[in-house]
């Protein structure tokens, strides 16, 4: 009996795996898996990278085709043009040159291509290696509500390199958080430049598009240098515009003392995909609400996160109210009445979401992404 199940034990032991047994065959498995994914992988980014020489050859071709035809470079992709899959294009042209970046969010690499024709690895100037995500120092052109920084983040107006913090707002749009600072004219790459006059020692007028400077409280700050974080509502209140210059300098409206021709809220001062907010409730009333707790006693939210300054207002006999109230533009005009338009004040322990002004008034100017 004892032979018997001597020998019943060391069939059992024949038949089956041992621990380490075990062990070893899932090691191999985990390394030929490994080897087979790496392998795949590699294939898969030459695919890809094959595909995004393939678009930029492509849209290279397009580019030359439109130039040859017009006698220029379009200043932003035509509607039909588009990269593969998940390719995305980013692009920049000022007419007689042009840079295009072709990326994808499932690889690190990254090519573009110029008005020569040639691709090379890396990116155009400006643009991110990371397609939607915004880098410190990206243009403020390319800044959409998509890509919009949930914290405060530097960007760069292309058309005078002056620098501005922007930020998606409690109320899920994208804001500025400075005051703007441009002054007309610069670089045209996204075709946003507007003529502008230096009205600070001339008189008020409805139908010039001015610029006032307050004496030694610029907000902006020329690229590289960061601008001012400023939460008291004080030091750094850019450039106040009257409302002509505000809706950059459109011949409607908003250039006039007359209720019509409507103006284009599209069209204002604000760099390209950028827009003045509406008034008179819209975007202004909700962003209060949002910030603000909706408050009109207090601009304790509005100072902070939002980084509102008292820049006060200009009109012909001077500035007024600096260090104590902060007056915006809207692109909101006042229908009943050609000489006026919405915009929005606060002080500290008052808040307007909708008040009347005079067209020839200047005020400072904060843009939404449209």
């Amino acid at each position: 009996m004892s032979t018997m199940r001597t020998s019943a034990n060391t069939h059992r032991r024949a038949t089956g795996f041992t621990l380490v047994e075990l062990l070893i065959v899932i090691v191999v498995i985990a390394i030929l898996a490994t080897l087979a994914i790496v392998a795949y992988n590699g294939v898969q980014d030459r695919a890809r990278v094959t595909t995004m020489q393939a678009d930029l050859r492509n849209t290279s071709s397009q580019l030359a085709a439109y130039n040859a035809e017009n006698g220029e470079y379009p200043m932003s992709l035509p509607g039909d043009v588009s990269a593969s899959g998940d390719d995305v294009f980013q692009y920049t042209s000022d007419g007689s040159t042009y840079c295009l970046t072709v990326t994808t969010p499932s690889s690190t690499s990254n090519y573009h291509v110029d008005q020569t024709g040639v691709s090379t690895s890396g990116l155009c100037a400006g643009h991110s290696a990371t397609p939607g995500a915004v880098a410190d120092g990206t243009y403020i052109q390319d800044i959409t509500n998509a890509n919009c920084p949930v914290s405060r983040t530097r960007v760069v107006d292309a058309r005078d390199n002056h620098t501005y913090w922007v930020q998606q707002m409690a109320d899920g749009n994208c804001w500025m958080l400075t005051n703007l600072g441009y002054a007309g004219g610069g670089t045209n790459t996204y075709g946003d430049m507007v003529p502008l006059t230096d009205g600070t020692s001339g008189s008020s007028t409805y139908s010039v598009a001015s610029y006032y400077v307050v004496p030694s409280t610029t907000n902006y700050s020329t690229e590289p240098t960061a601008p001012n974080t400023s939460t008291d509502g004080m030091s750094s209140y850019g450039y106040l515009y009257n409302w002509c210059g505000a809706m950059g300098g459109q011949a409607t409206a908003a250039c006039s003392s007359s209720a019509t021709p409507t103006p284009d809220p599209g069209i204002s001062i604000c760099p390209s995909g950028w827009r003045l907010p509406t008034g008179n409730g819209g975007d202004v009333a909700a962003f209060n609400a949002a910030i603000n707790s909706g408050l009109t006693d207090s601009a304790a939210g509005l100072l902070d996160p939002w980084l509102g300054q008292y820049g006060g207002y200009w009109n012909s006999s001077g500035f007024a109210y600096q260090d104590a109230r902060g007056y915006y533009w809207t692109s909101t005009p006042y229908t009943s009445g050609g000489t006026n338009a919405y915009s929005f004040y606060f002080q500290e322990f008052y808040v307007n979401i909708a008040q009347l002004n005079i067209k020839n008034y200047a005020f400072a100017v904060r843009c939404v992404v449209g």
